[in-house]
């Protein structure tokens, strides 16, 4: 018998998700924003959607939050990370005891922002709460032909719940929906292996000018990525894997984390894999700056790590200059408005405490 699943976020990755879960036999009620902008006028009108040029017919299109909570075994996020408290606070006053809360996409203690949020606004509900270390696909939407381009699943996602001790019996439940999600220690492994701040913001700054410049027509992993502005990817993955090995985490490479995903090929240089990953390549974009390849991915994102790697003594000058850089570009200042583990309520701790936090959920709403 499938689940009962509600998902918000309706952009590429949550439409994708939608007919991917009903294709699978649970049943699905997609939620849209009222203030989104997002043309989803075919979905409402038909209650279908094209998936891979097969029509998929949905449970449920909705606008109301509560239809979209109220009675779902399963609630799935697939939102961008910078959302995580206003949905949360949306969503917060319908959730009822014994649901499963799964935050599907680019990781950055996103579980631990939602419980924040949850215990300052209905603390006595009992749900389980867990995160993805990146979206289960790389995928696009058609409004215009109502099309959702499944272009590939993430092979190996790794899954922790916040907190931790509950991880095991959350992957039972999600097994059911994605066979590729796989335990990390924590919610803090999850984030570290989040590839898009590698990816995106220091590439995407060194191609400012293109990208002011082609507006539509620029490709970030084809053509932003070269054997020049990679090197900014190597160091800062340098960073984000010493700060692994001091919290006792697997410290896999770029490539080696891509390669087991799914999305890179072996025998190439990191630089030519971007080029030439057949889930990447074809991607458009960023058509400007001001895109969450920058914006969510240095304030949610290198930010975060930076804040990470201060509290177990790990130096971290490249994600600083991209962070700084990217400030300047944008006229913000990434670093005060950041998500960091001061602002979590968590900077105190030793590496070792933090990962017992993270397993027991100690640390401060």
């Amino acid at each position: 018998m499938g689940l009962k699943i509600g998902i918000f976020g309706a952009g590429n990755g949550g439409i994708t998700a939608a007919a991917d879960m009903t294709e699978k036999g649970h049943q699905v009620t997609l939620f849209q924003s009222p203030q989104s902008k997002k043309d989803l006028s075919q979905i409402e009108e038909s209650g279908t959607i094209s998936f891979n040029g097969k029509p998929i017919s949905l449970h449920k299109f909705t606008r109301e939050a509560e239809e979209a909570v109220k009675g779902q075994d399963v609630i799935m996020l697939t939102i961008p990370s910078v959302a995580i408290e206003p949905v949360g606070e949306t969503i917060a006053p319908y959730i009822e005891d014994g649901q499963y809360i799964l935050i599907n996409g680019a990781s950055a203690m996103s579980s631990l922002r939602f419980r924040r949020v949850l215990h300052n606004m209905k603390a006595d509900v009992d749900v389980k709460v867990g995160e993805t270390m990146s979206l289960t696909y790389a995928s696009r939407y058609s409004s215009e032909n109502n099309e959702a381009q499944l272009i590939a699943y993430n092979k190996y996602n790794l899954f922790a719940a916040y907190p931790a001790r509950h991880t095991e019996e959350m992957l039972e439940v999600f097994h059911r929906m994605y066979d590729y999600l796989e335990p990390a220690e924590n919610i803090l492994e999850t984030t570290l292996n989040n590839g898009n701040p590698e990816s995106h913001p220091g590439p995407s700054i060194l191609n400012a000018g293109r990208i002011d410049y082609a507006g539509d027509d620029f490709y970030l992993y084809k053509e932003g990525i070269t054997k020049h502005t990679v090197n900014v990817v190597h160091k800062i993955d340098e960073e984000r894997q010493e700060i692994c090995r001091a919290l006792g985490f697997d410290a896999l490479s770029k490539s080696e984390r891509s390669l087991r995903s799914g999305y890179f090929e072996d025998g190439l240089t990191l630089d030519e894999q971007y080029n030439n990953s057949k889930v990447l390549k074809d991607i458009k974009g960023p058509i400007e700056l001001d895109n969450r390849y920058v914006t969510e991915d240095v304030s949610n994102g290198l930010v975060l790590w930076a804040s990470i790697g201060k509290m177990v003594g790990v130096q971290t000058p490249v994600m600083d200059s991209v962070i700084t850089l990217a400030g300047v570009l944008l006229e913000r200042d990434y670093f005060q408005e950041g998500v960091t583990l001061a602002k979590l309520g968590i900077e105190d701790s030793s590496p070792a405490q933090l990962n017992e936090d993270m397993k027991y959920n100690h640390t401060r709403d």
